[in-house]
């Protein structure tokens, strides 16, 4: 009688038990991937674009801190120190500016500071390689 019993109520489990049928399976594996497909295409460019804002943070950092060199010793930071204001394209000095602790750590060797034009002592910064979309000034 036990055995009955229990034989009966594997036969309801196995009947009540069920599945998913393999068409199932395939839509939500297709509906996952084209949601990966979206969040990927959507993330492609954000790295590129924080480059570019860590590159325009630096630049603004760099021209303070140029522009306070040149207030403590009339002179620009840049490459070429025998004049006090800086040739256009002549790079900034970086040194300069971290001796005179003005400046705390060197900018990535992913960006490239300059001289925009000498009156003024402007940096100009640039990613390398060159990124036309992305520049500082």
């Amino acid at each position: 009688m036990l055995t009955r019993i229990v034989s009966q109520a594997r036969r309801r489990s196995r009947q009540t038990q069920g599945g998913f049928t393999l068409v199932e399976l395939l839509v939500v594996i297709t509906i996952l991937g084209v949601l990966a497909a979206i969040v990927l295409f959507n993330i492609s460019g954000v790295s590129a674009s924080a480059a570019c804002n860590a590159m325009k943070t630096d630049g603004a950092t760099i021209q303070s801190a140029a522009d306070l060199y040149y207030n403590n010793t009339g002179n620009y930071p840049d490459s070429v120190a025998d004049k006090p204001l800086p040739l256009a394209t002549e790079g900034v000095n970086i040194t300069e500016l971290k001796t005179a602790n003005l400046l705390h750590q060197a900018p990535p060797a992913t960006e490239a500071f300059t001289y925009l034009a000498s009156p003024n002592g402007t940096v100009h910064g640039q990613l390398v390689p060159d990124v036309a979309t992305c520049r500082y000034n």
